[in-house]
């Protein structure tokens, strides 16, 4: 109750205070707005010809929106917005851009549709069908920043490096962050590859087309792999290429994974460095698959890798098939039977 007493004390003071104070000021500017008038209540009088806020509105607003934060909910939007609109309609999935990348997305809503139409026709005159442009934008939004001239220099450039026209649509359409990088930029990359693993020009386009993600891959994580692969695995300058060749992708695996999986077939299973190089697919799948499949194997006597021995079992066919195939056709078992081993790990 004393601290009620208190406070109301305090704001009652604080009242008078501030009505002497004005009070002094009107007689000292007499001339003050004569708009507002103190009451008892010290509420202020403001220009009565002002419209009050609870009066009714007598023209339409309904063209006024909100300021767009840089974090919202685009389908709250779409219906005011063609280029959304229309991306919609080519497959893009501007719920994922808005998830990952949402800086994007105040991007693209301050774009017109005609902003951007520029760059769905250059795509679909690289050869990109509807599906492969919606990917391309749904991953890397950020593409509509780069102006047509720059993306055609990009495309020469790759023209000029002997890729055909085939070459470029399978480039663009499987990496859509390739033509987000300077010419400068992919040159420098595809220098790395064909310097580090002695290519040829053909080499360096094949495995630009086999793998075009591997180019644009973080180039430390490669070689720390090809450290790995060399100074860990024994592998030979010419094995490198050779893997890189046959299996580009080997070369973007996690180095603890791809050590896992050489030491258990190379120490365990006892696979030889040669029968890797010519299968090196075999490296891409996880210790837990092989150790597996191979352990169910050995329990039936079939763990036979050499080619030139009878019952010889391919060390691809072993990992590469779901498990009712590898069953039944590869470990001429059953189903049951693996699944029962499985449990029994």
């Amino acid at each position: 109750m004393l601290k009620q007493m208190l406070r109301f004390n305090v704001t009652k003071h604080s009242l008078r205070c501030f009505v002497s104070q004005l009070a002094s000021l009107k007689e000292k500017y007499p001339d003050i707005d004569k708009n507002i008038e103190i009451t008892d209540s010290l509420e202020v009088q403001r220009d009565q010809n002002k419209p009050s806020l609870l009066e009714p509105l007598t023209e339409d607003i309904s063209h006024i929106s909100s300021y767009l934060k840089p974090t919202y909910n685009v389908a709250a939007y779409a219906n005011k917005s063609e280029t959304i609109q229309q991306l919609v309609k080519l497959g893009v999935n501007i719920a994922a851009i808005e998830k990952k990348k949402p800086e994007a997305v105040t991007d693209i809503l301050k774009l017109s549709f005609d902003d951007i139409k520029g760059h769905i026709i250059f795509f679909n005159q690289l050869g990109l069908d509807n599906s492969q442009i919606s990917y391309l934008i749904t991953n890397n939004p950020y593409i509509f920043r780069e102006t047509l001239d720059n993306l055609d220099v990009r495309i020469t450039y790759l023209k000029f490096k002997q890729f055909t026209n085939d070459m470029v649509s399978r480039i663009v359409g499987r990496n859509p962050f390739w033509l987000s990088y300077r010419t400068q930029e992919i040159d420098d990359k595809l220098g790395f590859f064909q310097k580090t693993f002695h290519l040829s020009g053909k080499e360096v386009r094949q495995i630009a087309v086999a793998q075009p993600k591997l180019i644009t891959f973080d180039q430390e994580k490669i070689k720390v792999n090809i450290f790995a692969m060399k100074e860990e695995m024994c592998f030979s300058p010419s094995d490198l290429k050779e893997i890189l060749l046959k299996k580009p992708k080997l070369y973007m695996n996690g180095q603890r994974r791809l050590l896992d999986s050489f030491e258990y077939l190379h120490n365990t299973m006892k696979v030889s460095l040669e029968q890797i190089v010519e299968n090196p697919e075999i490296l891409t799948y996880r210790k837990k698959r092989l150790r597996e499949r191979h352990l169910f194997l050995v329990k039936l006597g079939r763990d036979q890798f050499d080619s030139r021995k009878p019952n010889y079992v391919a060390l691809t066919t072993m990992v590469k098939n779901d498990d009712g195939t590898f069953a039944t056709e590869v470990a001429k078992s059953s189903v049951n039977m693996y699944n029962n081993f499985l449990k029994s790990l």
